[in-house]
């Protein structure tokens, strides 16, 4: 609670008003990203499960005996199970996320459907510099798996900071990463602007919280869901575009939002394979294999140490 209302204030203060996309993520987020993903104009989730499924036994001899698996920000974790009995033997799955309750609702099916794997659902916030919930012994085979191309809400600088800390705080030996491909713009669009209004009520679910946890007086028919393509920087953003001029209050603390003034809500990088692989050997991996799609719009990685 005090982390998100530090965040908040410094957000909310800055003249480019900006808040952070894992804010979106409470139970009631995490629903509605789960229902972003069974979406026809949202091809990341489907055109990725699909990836792994053509190529889960390579994936497998990839990942290697005795795997002790983390996932940070798992999510509905029903990616891992595509491949997970596949894996020759392995010993813990750890998946990760910032909405403990959520997490630990969706990990009690996966504990039945694979009873002989130690699953261990942990409540944390990966973009954090927190000390880790779990111990990690680092003569094991400690594989992140990190689909879904939240790679791509980092800015450059800070995915090399992830991919470096996920060898150094994680001990991981192995990465298996999702990313999404720059594309035309209409098709990226409307992936992030659906029909149904989904992605807009998961947007507007940032306010919410404010309003829920830190008693914030928002009123969310204020603010119109905004997405546009950053062509210079390859990457979508979603906004919260303010209709009129906005007095709100949070924990006593007053904030203006101008009629027109945008609050930067996510950032979603798109890559070229040649782009991702300079990525990652920045951070110090090697990138062992890459499997994509038939229409090239997605792209998953194997990385090991370089």
């Amino acid at each position: 609670m005090k982390s998100f209302l530090q965040e908040v204030s410094v957000g909310l203060s800055k003249k480019n008003k900006k808040l952070s996309s894992k804010w979106f993520y409470d139970f009631h987020g995490s629903i509605l990203f789960e229902k972003i993903t069974k979406l026809r104009e949202y091809y990341p989730t489907r055109t990725e499960r699909k990836i792994l499924k053509n190529n889960k036994i390579e994936i497998a001899k990839k990942i290697g005996k005795n795997a002790v698996l983390i996932e940070p920000g798992a999510g509905d974790i029903k990616k891992i199970s595509i491949f997970m009995s596949t894996l020759d033997e392995p010993k813990k799955y750890i998946p990760l996320d910032i909405s403990k309750d959520y997490i630990t609702k969706v990990s009690k099916g996966f504990k039945k459907k694979f009873p002989k794997v130690t699953v261990i659902p942990k409540g944390y916030d990966f973009s954090r510099d927190n000390k880790l919930p779990f111990k990690i012994n680092s003569s094991e085979n400690v594989t992140i798996f990190f689909p879904g191309s939240t790679i791509g809400n980092f800015e450059k600088k800070d995915a090399i900071k992830f991919l470096r800390m996920l060898k150094s705080k994680f001990k991981a030996k192995k990465i298996i990463v999702g990313a999404d491909l720059v594309k035309d713009i209409p098709t990226l669009i409307s992936a992030y602007d659906d029909k149904k209004g989904i992605t807009a009520k998961f947007n507007k679910n940032i306010l919410q919280r404010i309003n829920t946890e830190l008693g914030g007086n928002i009123n969310l028919n204020s603010y119109k869901h905004l997405v546009i393509y950053n062509k210079s920087k390859k990457r979508i953003e979603m906004r919260l575009k303010s209709t009129k001029n906005n007095n709100i209050k949070i924990n006593g603390s007053k904030y203006l939002i101008k009629k027109n003034e945008e609050i930067h809500t996510e950032n979603s990088h798109k890559y070229s394979i040649k782009s991702f692989k300079k990525l990652a050997n920045e951070a110090g991996w090697n990138i062992g294999k890459t499997w994509v799609d038939e229409k090239k719009l997605f792209s998953v990685h194997f990385l090991d140490l370089a």
